[in-house]
């Protein structure tokens, strides 16, 4: 008998918690739609250095950017120090990643995230690319504000030369 009334009184507590928990976790859930990052990635390669011609100096149009499907990575802000760095390209990242998403054909994308700071990275044969550093050394660092959609363009320009 003693038994059957610790097992009903457990089990009420475990569905009381599970409750709880759902309630809690609920009430802390926020919508992702409304804002987030939408952008553009662009591939740049080959020689954009200036070059002289009949002695006067010409430089380049601007370098030809190929509008280029990547799946993005998305972290939480990372250090130079949270990543190692290899030729070009990121092969460790000890920041949590947040998401994941696939671009268009044409590089497009827009993903919807929490309000935060976040680090952005392009999947790539040997590793990860990001290219941009904030003063504090972040690694292409975004922030998402509330009710907000940040507009970012992400230029994939390791194989270029300048």
């Amino acid at each position: 008998m003693k038994t059957k009334k610790a097992l009903s009184s457990l089990s009420f507590s475990l569905i009381a918690v599970a409750i709880f928990t759902v309630l809690l976790c609920g009430c802390k859930a926020q919508r992702v739609d409304t804002q987030g990052i939408v952008g553009q990635v662009y591939w740049i390669d080959g020689n954009q250095m200036p070059t002289i011609t009949d002695g006067s100096n010409e430089t380049p149009a601007k370098p030809e950017r190929k509008k280029v499907k990547r799946t993005i990575r998305i972290y939480e802000r990372t250090h130079i120090n949270q990543a190692t760095m290899g030729d070009y390209l990121f092969k460790d990242i000890e920041t949590p990643m947040i998401a994941e998403i696939e671009t268009e054909e044409d590089g497009s994308f827009a993903i919807g995230l929490a309000p935060g700071a976040y680090s952005i990275f392009t999947v790539e044969e040997n590793g990860y690319f990001a290219n941009v550093y904030d003063l504090d050394s972040y690694i292409q660092p975004v922030e998402v504000k509330a009710d907000e959609w940040n507009n970012i363009q992400i230029l994939i320009n390791y194989q270029a030369a300048y």
